[in-house]
């Protein structure tokens, strides 16, 4: 097969399908009924900047009588190369995603209104959904444009103020105060979601995955060369035991009820958009729940603190983020009628960063070598799919994952978690 057939093959395996294109067609019917429109599909993300899904912006041009007007929708789908999907898990975390915009989303919205909780109280900081299809092949999800809101990403190349920080904060407590109430209020409401079993927990058997994971280990304790015997082998101890049991105990929130709740989930950069006023967080929006997981609320915490944040920054801040999330979780818990100090007491979330803390170690090797990846150095996803199915993947380079371009800085953010979680007690 030459060159220009598997250019042409590719970009058919990533453009949306009759099928996706017939419920767009319907979608913006529905919405626009009393106009005519035309519409063309661009690509919404950068290189990098997505991983699971293929992202289009549907530019929708309306005729109005008062002239033309624009419009936008988010189309995301999911790639169909099988060995992508495979790898990647493409398919499990459409599904959970549409489990998230279907039913989670609905049910903790609906229960705040039925509380009568005025609109800035609430948890609302995701985009609208307007469509899901969980079709094999088809997966695909249509969300609000929230650029046309003036929302935008943080540049992940930039460093986090504070008040970004808190908002963040803030959010992952009103979201994880609702799981709260509703287990006190509702104690069967969240059964179905208990029963979820984390994306990498379902692939724990996969033998290449296990390598992988095995080789992430190695890395980090390679950042610690330069560091005393004390770092090094207090790692070493912690990492005796197989990537996915360690991951197991730290992650799976059936195992440390009753302080579960349902969360976010992939708490890095990219999926966080802030609306701004000159320099002032106005408020933000969480993209992308396809990791949605029943876990402590640690989890999401400390997700992204350690990827998202410097040393410098914990050294200065650390205590205050934490106070800040506290306070907002303890205040939404109260305002859904529940009792905070009951269901949540700060002895118990003190002591549940103490023992659940060191699932930011894991996390960062996870999402760092993303992070500190610039756009052009990001590889091609089908070849790494490639590469993992063959076995071929059994470290950071060979993924391409971590390069020249990124070697630095990853090593040095990786040392600084690893030395803050050993400092802070999570890693003992």
């Amino acid at each position: 097969m030459d060159n220009a057939s598997v250019k042409t093959r590719k970009q058919e395996c990533d453009y949306p399908s009759s099928k996706v294109l017939t419920a767009l067609q319907q979608l913006l019917e529905r919405q626009f009924s009393s106009k005519s429109f035309t519409y063309e599909l661009l690509p919404a993300t950068e290189k990098g900047e997505n991983y699971i899904g293929i992202v289009y912006r549907v530019s929708v041009k309306l005729n109005t009588s008062c002239g033309v007007r624009l419009s936008n929708i988010i189309l995301k789908m999911a790639p169909r190369n099988s060995t992508r999907r495979k790898q990647f898990f493409i398919r499990p975390c459409f599904l959970r995603e549409a489990l998230a915009y279907e039913e989670f989303l609905p049910m903790i919205e609906n229960f705040q209104r039925n509380k009568g909780l005025a609109e800035e109280y609430c948890f609302h900081e995701y985009a609208k959904c307007f469509y899901t299809s969980t079709d094999e092949l088809e997966e695909v999800v249509f969300l609000e444009d929230l650029s046309l809101q003036e929302f935008g990403v943080f540049d992940r190349f930039d460093d986090f103020q504070f008040e970004h920080i808190a908002t963040v904060m803030r959010t992952y407590a009103k979201l994880h105060a609702l799981s709260f109430a509703i287990k006190d209020q509702q104690p069967k409401a969240l059964d179905k979601f208990r029963k979820i079993e984390d994306i990498f927990l379902q692939h724990k058997d996969v033998s290449n995955l296990n390598i992988y994971f095995e080789g992430l280990k190695r890395t980090a304790l390679a950042c610690l060369e330069q560091e005393s015997d004390k770092y090094r082998q207090i790692l070493d101890k912690f990492f005796k035991r197989p990537f996915f049991e360690i991951f197991s105990d730290l992650i799976d929130g059936n195992k440390y009820e009753p302080y579960a709740v349902l969360c976010h989930g992939d708490c890095w950069n990219n999926n966080l958009m802030f609306k701004m006023e000159d320099t002032d967080v106005v408020t933000m929006r969480l993209l992308d729940w396809q990791l949605l997981r029943y876990s402590s609320p640690i989890s999401d915490v400390m997700y992204f603190i350690f990827t998202c944040t410097t040393r410098k920054f914990r050294k200065a801040h650390y205590g205050d983020v934490l106070n800040v999330y506290y306070e907002e979780l303890i205040n939404h818990i109260s305002r859904l009628g529940s009792n905070p100090f009951k269901l949540f007491p700060r002895e118990k979330f003190v002591e549940e960063l103490k023992n659940r803390g060191a699932v930011a170690l894991l996390f960062a090797m996870i999402v760092l070598p993303i992070i500190t990846l610039k756009c052009e150095d990001v590889p091609n996803l089908e070849n790494l799919s490639e590469l993992a199915e063959i076995g071929k993947l059994k470290n950071l380079k060979d993924s391409g994952l971590l390069c020249e371009g990124n070697l630095q800085e990853y090593s040095q953010r990786m040392r600084d978690v690893i030395i803050d979680c050993i400092n802070f007690g999570y890693i003992r």
